[in-house]
């Protein structure tokens, strides 16, 4: 990136925490905070580092290399009950012929189906909510503030959105904990972002 002469770069001061071997201290010129919180992420992924602290000349921030996201649990019995209803629908089963191989109502076949396909348009709608926990998803709604009528748009913002949270806001939220902050941590690290400094 290149500046005009007469405009001051900040420079911030790194310092580099690596996996193996000592640490080490690097001034870098960027343009602002956000751009040092980028170059800190490029650094840890291209090295082997673990953590980056940088002073914006106010205060410390850190950015580290969350742990390793757990894969997603696998379905529920009632979504693979519902894939399974929607299969057997799909190979010409009557509604009332699928309701007697599990032993419910045609009812209560509607409902699971539609509880299903719905659930399956939002994912394919919503892949960034959809890569999250229903509990991670819970805590950012009582967080993120998200006015478009849009679904897709949402969802498109929700990155930008939930990086500008620091850790102890996530935490403030009843039903979170560590286990869903390493969850929200590591899906925001795979979409090249981190969360905001505590102040």
């Amino acid at each position: 990136m290149v500046f005009p002469k007469d405009e001051l770069v900040p420079a911030f001061a790194f310092y580099l925490v690596s996996d193996e071997g000592e640490p080490s201290m690097r001034l870098v010129d960027v343009p602002d905070v956000d751009a040092a919180k980028t170059w800190a992420m490029d650094a840890i992924r291209s090295a082997s580092l673990h953590t980056i602290r940088f002073w914006d000349g106010v205060r410390a921030i850190e950015v580290k290399r969350p742990a390793i996201r757990q894969p997603r649990k696998k379905p529920s019995d009632a979504e693979e009950r519902g894939k399974r209803m929607i299969a057997m629908n799909a190979k010409g089963m009557k509604q009332r012929e699928i309701a007697a191989a599990f032993g419910i109502s045609i009812g209560r076949v509607r409902d699971v189906m539609a509880r299903e396909e719905l659930r399956a348009r939002e994912e394919a709608i919503q892949t960034n909510r959809a890569a999250l926990s229903g509990r991670a998803n819970n805590v950012l709604q009582h967080l993120v503030i998200e006015p478009e009528a849009d679904l897709g748009e949402r969802d498109r913002l929700l990155p930008e959105r939930v990086a500008t949270l620091t850790r102890r806001k996530i935490m403030s939220v009843g039903n979170s904990g560590k286990v869903t902050l390493a969850e929200i941590e590591a899906w925001l690290w795979e979409r090249g972002r981190c969360l905001s400094p505590d102040i």
